[in-house]
Parts: structure tokens; sequence; C-alpha cells
């Protein structure tokens, strides 16, 4: 990795090389693609082998291809194909790659979408994503009136939002494995890894915390993954609390944040539960704050 012709700036953060590094303690594979009339770098492509084939990303969020530059889809056909043909000489059976929601550059979205079928790529999953797009209304005015008045119940509560850039401190931490805990859910990041994600891009990462009176109750994690994109990485909250809409609070303080920081869209991800499948009421929830949907699709070649 150290070798690769990186490109001085990537749009979208889990492509840049520092946040790669903390990925996974394996080699990943980076494929450059580059003009032979200019030198200018055209697309990035990262990837890992793995008992079960070929992925990418390995553990971030999505992966696949990141246009750097304008780049013809001809040109990205070529870099897949080179990148198929490569991973068989591996000696790989599947390569699978999970990409961004469509919500992020829809434009891009479809570019990439239509190289991925012209390269032998299929869609092997299709994930409904919900985003927020950030308008002049306020939070309150998005959301529906039964979520606006368990809101108005929390404020009335004295709940209080605090917000760090940069650092997720270790009662945080302790929190959010707490909340998993009893909501019965497998810790989603492994102790001591969240720090050390936040270490690779300290400007990029913003935590929350709830709390009432003197008790931290509900807490968010979340990613600047581009300059127009806030990503809802983690969060929870004490299910004792549940009456008086914690998660709320926290959801309204990320969107004031996306008004406050110029930022575009507030990515509220895809609702699974820990077994990894559909989650009905997460996504009922989204879209009752104002949540849309969008494709996030997981693309599979045998290869």
């Amino acid at each position: 990795m150290q070798e690769a012709p990186f490109p001085t700036t990537v749009p979208w953060l889990f492509f840049r090389k520092q946040q790669l590094a903390v990925q996974t303690s394996d080699l990943i594979y980076s494929f450059i693609l580059s003009s032979k009339e200019s030198g200018h770098i055209l697309a990035v492509f990262h990837c890992q082998p793995g008992t079960h084939g070929w992925t990418s990303p390995p553990l971030a969020p999505f992966g696949g291809i990141m246009p750097v530059a304008h780049c013809p889809e001809c040109r990205l056909i070529f870099l897949l194909s080179c990148i198929r043909e490569w991973a068989t000489r591996m000696g790989g059976k599947t390569l699978t790659i999970k990409t961004a929601p469509a919500c992020y550059h829809p434009l891009t979205h479809e570019i990439c979408h239509r190289s991925y079928l012209a390269a032998g790529f299929s869609p092997n999953h299709t994930y409904s994503n919900h985003y927020i797009p950030i308008s002049d209304q306020h939070f309150d005015r998005i959301i529906e009136p039964a979520e606006r008045r368990r809101l108005a119940k929390g404020k009335n509560s004295g709940l209080r939002i605090d917000l760090k850039t940069g650092i997720c401190d270790e009662a945080t931490e302790t929190l959010l494995h707490e909340c998993d805990r009893a909501h019965g859910r497998y810790r989603r990041v492994a102790p001591g890894q969240i720090a050390r994600i936040i270490h690779a891009a300290p400007e990029s990462y913003i935590s929350m915390t709830v709390r009432s009176g003197p008790q931290t109750i509900a807490a968010a994690l979340l990613v600047r993954a581009s300059d127009h994109v806030l990503y809802h990485f983690l969060s929870g909250f004490l299910p004792e609390f549940r009456t008086i809409s914690p998660s709320l609070m926290l959801f309204e303080a990320a969107y004031q944040y996306c008004r406050n920081s110029g930022i575009e869209i507030l990515d509220l991800g895809i609702s699974l539960d820990h077994f990894g499948y559909e989650k009905p009421s997460l996504a009922s929830f989204k879209r009752r704050i104002g949540g849309r949907e969008c494709p996030k699709i997981i693309y599979e070649a045998m290869i």
C-alpha cells in the first residue's frame, strides 16, 4: 500500500489511505487507474482476499470503484476487467463489492452501476438505505407529528446534548457497548476499536451524547464520509429511557450539525438487526423522522 500512487485528495473518507490502514491488519490491494495522456489518476479500487473470496472493502461501510476525476464508463469497465483477471491469477473464486448508497452521488452511482454490469458483475443484494436531505426547515418540521411530540417530551424532561469532534471517550464507548448488551445485540465494534478508527482521521468523526441530569443515557458516533455527507455509524440508548425517546435528540443534533456545516445529506444507513436481517421497525422509524429511500447494492462476480 505504501508504494501505490495514491491521489492527494479522494472525495470519500473510506477510500483514503489513512482510513484503509485501520480497516484490517492484513494486506489490502489497491488498483489505481491513470491516464496515459495526462498522467492523472482517474479512479481507485481497494480489495482484500479472504477465506470466502475477495471483498471490497474489508471492513468499511462501502467500497468499490471511486472515480477521482472524469472517467468514461469504458475505462471503468477496463479497470474492473483487469481486477477480475488479476484476482483469478491470484487464485480467487469470487469478488464481492459493497457500494455506497446511491444518494451520495446519483450520477456516479449510475455510471458505476452500468460499469459493474458490463464487466460481468451482478447485483447480489440490494438494500434499502435511508437518508435525510438537509434543508432550511428545522428538524421538528420534517418529522411526523407523533415523533414531534416525543421529541418535545424528551426536551421537557430536561435531556441535554453534548457534542465532541475527533474523540469518543472511553465512557461513551462503554455506554454504546452497554446499550448493545441491554438490547440483546452483539457488539458491533470490538472494545477499543472506536478510538483506533477515529485516530486515523479525527477531524471526520463526531460523537454525541444525551444526558438526563448527571447520567448519560444515549450516544451516537457519526462520520463525515465526504464534504457533503454525514454518516450515522453507531448509536444506542438505554432501554429504560425509551419513553422519552433520546434517539430523537441525537438525530435532531446531527441534522442541525449538518445545517451548520453545509452538509447536504444525513445518511441513516440500512436497517438490519444484529443477525443481519432486515428490521422493518427500524426502517419505519427512519421514515417517520424524514428519511427517504435509495438503493445500496452489493455486487458479486465469479472469477
